[in-house]
């Protein structure tokens, strides 16, 4: 018997307690007692999700920054306003540098695109191969 059939049995008997409804010791109704029902399995435990930045405080890469060192720069938006006040989108792109930087550790010159703030965090850093090794891996 489904076990909303049993409950909706057992409160029937107990009704029928109460207002006095037995035959001889026995119910007016009486359904067929069935097994106790098992225990449901364990719930696993729930996992946390890690937080994500919600998405306006998340700069999305700009795609070109992937073939170069652009230290954190980004494209940037805003308006260009006229001298009447007429407002029109427009871009600022960062300033990308095409450079020969020598690497230590491959003993030559290397082509590559930066940013001066790169250059200027580099010179900080005593080298490209110390820069690369001091930056996070999320940004490389």
């Amino acid at each position: 018997m489904h076990p909303t059939l049993q409950l909706f049995a057992k409160k029937i008997r107990e009704q029928h307690v109460k207002r006095g409804l037995f035959a001889s010791g026995c119910l007016k109704y009486l359904y067929p007692k069935s097994d106790p029902l098992p225990d449901p399995p364990p719930k696993p435990p729930k996992v946390k999700k890690a937080k994500k930045d919600p998405p306006w405080m998340v700069q999305q890469t700009y795609k070109q920054a992937l073939t170069g060192l652009y230290a954190g720069k980004h494209i940037q938006y805003g308006n260009q306003i006229s001298e009447f006040g007429n407002k029109s989108r427009r871009t600022w792109k960062p300033n990308v540098q095409k450079v020969k930087l020598y690497s230590e550790a491959l003993n030559e010159k290397i082509p590559i695109k930066v940013t001066p703030l790169a250059l200027k965090i580099m010179d900080r850093k005593g080298g490209l191969d110390k820069y690369l090794l001091s930056m996070r891996d999320k940004d490389l």
